[in-house]
């Protein structure tokens, strides 16, 4: 198995031993999704600087992300499987609103524009309200640490990676 395929598998588990997913990873380390993926299927080769990011934020030494995985297979190929039910808005940037969006300090999820925000508890009431609004939208953090309201311009499943179930 190439080394860039070893390295990736071996941070996913370690991302996934954070229990975050890849996307809320991705904004924590202030490194874009689409790169975080491709290092996670041995896609791209990081440099120095990037393992010290990838290192501090799993709270490992950047040795550590050398070491062989765990488990030795290839990461799995898309597989067919049955698309969820739940559709979510997405936004013109091709993210949608998901359960990571949870705000920190009131663990409560946000939803529509600054003058007219709702809160609730849980993920599910917060959709059910979304799907009333004409249009959704919702606050979503940006990379400089705010946050900038999104508006829906089409719903989708739920991808895998934000499952509820």
């Amino acid at each position: 198995m190439p080394l860039a395929v070893q390295f990736g598998i071996r941070v996913r588990e370690l991302r996934q031993a954070t229990g975050m997913s890849q996307e809320a990873f991705a904004f924590h380390t202030g490194i874009a999704r689409s790169y975080m993926s491709r290092l996670e299927r041995g896609k791209a080769e990081p440099r120095f600087a990037m393992l010290e990011t990838l290192a501090n934020a799993l709270g490992v030494k950047p040795s550590q992300l050398l070491e062989p995985p765990m488990t030795f297979e290839a990461p799995a190929k898309a597989k067919k499987r049955p698309k969820t039910s739940v559709l979510v808005p997405f936004d013109k940037s091709g993210h949608c609103f998901n359960p990571t969006l949870r705000q920190k300090m009131s663990g409560e999820f946000a939803v529509g524009g600054k003058s007219a925000r709702k809160k609730f508890k849980h993920f599910e009431d917060a959709l059910e309200y979304l799907r009333t609004m004409k249009p959704a939208q919702w606050p979503r953090p940006n990379g400089r640490g705010g946050e900038g309201v999104v508006t829906a311009v089409d719903w989708k499943p739920l991808p895998d990676e934000f499952s509820t179930s």
